[in-house]
């Protein structure tokens, strides 16, 4: 009868402990998308420069061409 009168003493341990948990997992997922952010910036300049750099591959080979 006492484990069932105990209230909030086994319930409120296991709702901080679910709550520590919780932030922590928050912590993880901000990490997480910051990093996909930083990855997804990286790649896009990445890109970029593929673009770039094959844009003026291509206008040497038109000029060497119209030579």
């Amino acid at each position: 009868m006492s484990a069932m009168k105990s209230g909030c003493g086994d319930h409120c341990a296991f709702e901080r402990v679910a709550e520590a948990e919780f932030r922590g997992l928050r912590g993880d997922i901000r990490e997480i998308r910051d990093r996909m952010l930083r990855l997804e910036q990286a790649l896009g300049r990445g890109v970029l420069l593929l673009v770039a750099n094959l844009g003026g591959l291509a206008a040497s080979l038109l000029q060497s061409a119209l030579r």
